[in-house]
């Protein structure tokens, strides 16, 4: 467990665990904390057995969704199995025959699977009947039988759903879905949640410049609470050496790739710049006027307004 992680587990509502019981610290909770707090909301509906099956999905990765689902679990008192990469359908059919019986089965990136005939045969008899039988003939079960109840319960963690796929729907239309996805500013926002408290040898305040480093430079890369520790990894590492961390930081940021909807973010960008044109325009003695007023119009933080206004300064 990471630091970050024990952290978390402790004193962070946001992350996991999650709501206010007795003894919990509690803090403000940023948007992204409070949509992986009703992602747990959903597992704790598997975990009561008030829900069968539940497909957790997002296209960007890092936002919590396996830990959350997992830590959701354990604080439930349920025994998870976690099946991650390959699986073969007898692999799979002997899964669910070992665990049949009240136990929670997490599936996390077995997006092949869902091209499967083979394997979603046996996720729709898994996910639906009363009872729920599955069923397999092969010469290979050895001691297995060919068919049995199962009575467990299944959350799949996937990127994407597949659209153009009739098998594969069925399946999804015997689970509860929750889709988990964050903006650019919203995983910051988080990242800075997360910095404010420390991390090993750096302060709060060090680990938040390195938050609003990653922030002015991410563009239109997408980012992931992922890159958080090792940037504040390379920040110890570049200390001991005498070094500037700011390069070992932006390195990793530029190796993340960029989104594909660059028009979108290039309009976006012209946009932040038109309307704090507007906000100097209308209160030219006061920034924090001009900060409030650009706020207003674009829902966008306080410290987003000063990364852009020191970018517009730079350009002029």
């Amino acid at each position: 467990m990471t630091q970050f992680e024990d952290r978390e587990a402790d004193i962070d509502p946001g992350v996991v665990p999650f709501g206010s019981g007795p003894g919990r610290a509690t803090y403000p909770t940023t948007a992204l904390e409070d949509r992986q707090e009703l992602l747990a909301h959903h597992v704790r509906l598997v975990a009561r057995g008030m829900s069968t099956s539940l497909f957790c999905y997002g296209h960007q990765g890092g936002l919590g969704k396996t830990r959350t689902v997992l830590r959701t679990l354990t604080e439930e008192g349920v025994t998870s199995i976690l099946i991650n990469s390959h699986v073969t359908p007898l692999a799979l059919y002997t899964t669910l025959f070992h665990n049949r019986s009240g136990r929670v089965l997490v599936f996390d990136d077995v997006d092949g699977m869902f091209g499967s005939l083979a394997h979603l045969g046996l996720l729709r008899s898994a996910l639906w009947g009363d009872p729920r039988i599955v069923t397999y003939s092969s010469s290979q079960l050895d001691d297995l039988p060919n068919s049995f109840v199962f009575e467990g319960r299944v959350i799949f963690c996937a990127n994407v759903i597949p659209r153009r796929n009739d098998a594969f729907q069925a399946v999804l239309s015997r689970c509860d879905i929750f889709q988990l996805d964050a903006t650019q500013e919203e995983v910051i926002d988080l990242m800075r949640s997360l910095a404010s408290k420390g991390f090993e040898t750096l302060t709060p305040a060090e680990c938040l410049e390195v938050v609003e480093y990653i922030g002015g430079n991410a563009d239109d890369r997408p980012l992931s609470l992922r890159l958080l520790e090792p940037s504040l990894r390379k920040v110890i590492y570049a200390r001991t050496e005498a070094l500037d961390w700011r390069p070992l930081v932006l390195s990793q940021l530029r190796s993340l790739g960029r989104r594909k909807d660059d028009r979108r973010r290039s309009l976006e960008v012209d946009e932040d710049r038109r309307l704090l044109r507007l906000a100097i325009e209308q209160h030219p003695e006061s920034v924090a006027e001009q900060q409030a007023a650009w706020s207003a119009a674009t829902g966008k933080s306080r410290a987003t307004f000063f990364r852009v206004l020191s970018r517009e300064r730079g350009m002029t």
